[in-house]
């Protein structure tokens, strides 16, 4: 009978934290808010015309690009976050990482979140890279105090 109890018990204190070890992304969304991906799929439409012609300065891609670097709205925030999952060029990789960190400390718990959890566009007409390391770099440049003066040259990829 104390075997039994003993056994049941440490069933009892073992079974939580298993559930937590393997919950570590329950807090992760099953996916990306349409909004978002309608900021972030245009880029991605371009960039894979500008693949095809092998140019990183193709105009309709520098369009696009500008374009959600330059909007202010939360979803483009996020969408700029989730964009970092891409090669986008070496020149435009330290914009968007820029530009991310620009937006400072208010950012990091999103820039994080994307950095854990793996959240992705119903579509992509490109490769997704989530070994890149540009949330990585938005994240030491957070860590330094000063992203907006800080020069981005020294994060390469």
């Amino acid at each position: 009978m104390r075997i039994q109890f003993a056994l049941v018990l440490g069933c009892l204190l073992v079974m939580p934290v298993l559930s937590q070890a393997g919950g570590d992304n329950d807090h992760c969304p099953r996916k990306m808010a349409i909004s978002v991906e309608r900021k972030l799929l245009p880029v991605l439409e371009a960039l894979a015309e500008a693949l095809k012609k092998s140019d990183f300065f193709d105009k309709h891609y520098e369009r696009q690009f500008a374009k959600l670097l330059e909007a202010r709205d939360k979803a483009s925030r996020e969408a700029r976050i989730a964009l970092m999952d891409y090669y986008v060029g070496e020149h435009f990789g330290e914009e968007l990482t820029s530009a991310v960190a620009a937006d400072g400390e208010e950012i990091r718990p999103l820039v994080e979140l994307y950095q854990v959890c793996d959240i992705r566009p119903s579509v992509s007409p490109v490769p997704r890279d989530r070994s890149l390391p540009l949330r990585r770099f938005v994240l030491e440049m957070l860590d330094e105090g000063h992203p907006r003066g800080l020069g981005i040259d020294k994060y390469k990829y």
